[in-house]
């Protein structure tokens, strides 16, 4: 079970996203989006946790810090200004960034409206957007994931104990049956539902069938039979 809290570190509020495990040691790690996410013991309690990630404060903010910087580097398109294009679940939409009383961002007719209470703070605006972004694709996924269980029941498959995203560059899903878990890419949120569809029917079969043999493609061609064709389109640039 995990839990997500806020903590002030540095005059700033960060999101933490909380994990009991079977491990000796609290762990903490930086994410992307500009979050962290601490893993502890069944016998650690979460003060305990809170504790380690404030001794550690100022190499977890210098982290976070230079992980924003490394992201505007790499992306140089990202500069959350006026007009920016941005690819949402397979539609491109332009971007409007206001000031508002809160951090908050939404799409609606071909517009992404990014408010922040700073326009000209690029940090408030990546993590304002990169916080949405995430949401949305979960509710995606998740909303899939509901949707084609059914299909897999019926084969015996049983409901996924969890499903995580996460910023991996080297798939764009992956399944692990025997903890019943599934994990998804968020990379996925440029790609249009129909992929996203595809690649959700795709990890589920994996219950069923551990490899990619013709039986496995022959449970998703089940559901999506064009899977080819979606495969062809998934993988291009």
């Amino acid at each position: 079970m995990s839990s997500f809290r806020k903590m002030i570190l540095g005059n700033r509020e960060i999101g933490i996203e909380f994990e009991r495990k079977r491990i000796k040691n609290i762990n903490v790690r930086v994410r992307r989006d500009g979050t962290l996410y601490c893993s502890l013991p069944y016998y650690a309690s979460v003060k305990e946790a809170e504790a380690f990630i404030i001794s550690k404060q100022d190499y977890l903010l210098n982290a976070l810090d230079k992980m924003i910087s490394e992201e505007k580097t790499k992306s140089l398109s990202r500069q959350f200004i006026d007009g920016e294009v941005f690819m949402v679940l397979g539609t491109p939409m332009s971007l409007k960034v206001h000031k508002g009383p809160k951090n908050i961002c939404h799409a609606e007719n071909g517009i992404i409206t990014l408010a922040v209470t700073d326009p000209s703070d690029y940090r408030k605006k990546y993590m304002t957007y990169e916080k949405w972004r995430r949401a949305c694709l979960r509710s995606v996924v998740v909303d899939y994931c509901n949707e084609l269980f059914p299909l897999f029941a019926r084969k015996g498959v049983q409901p996924p104990r969890k499903i995580t995203l996460g910023e991996y560059k080297s798939f764009w899903g992956e399944c692990f049956a025997k903890r019943g878990e599934l994990k998804f890419s968020y990379r996925l949120f440029e790609k249009d539902r129909e992929l996203i569809r595809y690649v959700v029917v795709h990890e589920f079969a994996h219950f069923l069938v551990p490899n990619h043999s013709s039986r496995f493609w022959a449970v998703v061609a089940e559901i999506v039979p064009d899977y080819k064709e979606l495969r062809k389109r998934l993988n291009s640039k």
